[in-house]
């Protein structure tokens, strides 16, 4: 199937049409008179927040699904499912060594809080 495609040096970057997460932004709020009427409207502007990339082209391309499911551009190399589990692994890894790393961080504060109570305990009793 043909499809639109965002081209960036000539690589791919993104299957289907670009997001480019428009959103109305406040230019000025409303004004109201001393009983609370609106003398004046807010004025809003749509503006857009993720803009193509500079030098991007959009161009229409043949794709096909992948075995995972998600689109690929038709004849590209493709990950096998051996380098999909590794790549899931090291992911999971990763996800793994950050929890370790805030469980430390955590009892380390833990640790300070605790002596800070004894030591708040400590000259209350003096």
């Amino acid at each position: 199937m043909i499809k639109e495609c965002v081209v960036l040096n000539d690589e791919v970057i993104n299957i289907g049409p670009w997001d480019y997460n428009r959103q109305q932004v406040l230019l000025s709020p409303a004004e109201y008179d001393d009983e609370g009427k609106v003398t004046k409207e807010a004025v809003y502007e749509e503006q857009t927040t993720n803009p193509l990339p500079e030098g991007a082209t959009i161009e229409e391309r043949e794709i096909e699904v992948a075995p995972d499911g998600g689109l690929v551009i038709k004849g590209s190399v493709q990950p096998t499912g051996d380098e999909l589990l590794g790549q899931q692994l090291t992911e999971l890894k990763i996800q793994a060594m950050q929890q370790t790393e805030l469980l430390a961080s955590m009892g380390a504060e833990l640790a300070a809080t605790k002596l800070e109570l004894i030591n708040l305990k400590g000259a209350n009793q003096s």
